[in-house]
């Protein structure tokens, strides 16, 4: 996957292969598969499917395009005092699941509203936060255990639990290089969801 940020139009659009490669015709920079926005105070994310899946068969002027596209994850950031450190906290909102597995589509035109509402505790869309550090009086820093990941430092360090099984990662984003980071999640999540969250971090310092 491959995305492109754009700063000042507060917009990162995904590509399902890397447009750079040689020999891909199929690139079309007007048209990414998915693509995520920011609001002013970089509090609030949201990431889209360009063509829903409930409205990929239908006329164009009656596809939930203009109503806002299917969504598909709702990313809030706050941040709060851990010891002498300062935690930066998500609350993400993705689609839930049926229980065949199957992803519950969020277009507008099926009657769902918006990802950022409260989430209730059922099928219809799940709740994920972040797994708060611990304050380290020895190395005066927040830890996080990343399972036998060499990690370094970094404000941008994470890692995702549902809400229901705070102790359960499903997603873990870690420093592993001056300028490189490593990105591990599992079901439910998929990768775009995963890469989207894990870019949100753009800004934390």
């Amino acid at each position: 996957m491959y995305a492109r940020a754009n700063l000042e139009a507060r917009q990162v659009s995904f590509y399902l292969y890397n447009p750079c490669e040689k020999g891909v015709n199929l690139y079309n920079a007007d048209k990414p598969a998915f693509s995520m926005t920011w609001n002013a105070d970089r509090t609030e994310w949201r990431i889209m499917q360009e063509r829903c899946e409930n409205c990929q068969f239908a006329p164009k002027h009656q596809t939930c395009s203009c109503y806002g596209k299917q969504q598909v994850a709702w990313i809030r950031h706050h941040r709060k005092p851990v010891g002498d450190g300062i935690f930066n906290c998500m609350e993400i909102h993705v689609p839930g699941l049926y229980s065949d597995g199957s992803r519950v589509v969020w277009c507008p035109l099926l009657g769902r509203g918006d990802l950022s509402v409260p989430v209730d505790e059922n099928y219809e869309a799940q709740r994920l936060i972040t797994k708060q550090p611990s304050w380290n009086d020895e190395v005066e820093s927040l830890v996080l255990d990343f399972k036998g990941r060499h990690i370094l430092s970094s404000a941008k360090n994470l890692q995702l639990a549902l809400s229901q099984k705070p102790e359960h990662v499903l997603c873990q984003y870690g420093k592993i290089g001056p300028q490189t980071f490593s990105l591990d999640f599992k079901y439910p999540l998929s990768v775009v969801q995963a890469f989207g969250i894990s870019l949100t971090t753009l800004f934390w310092t």
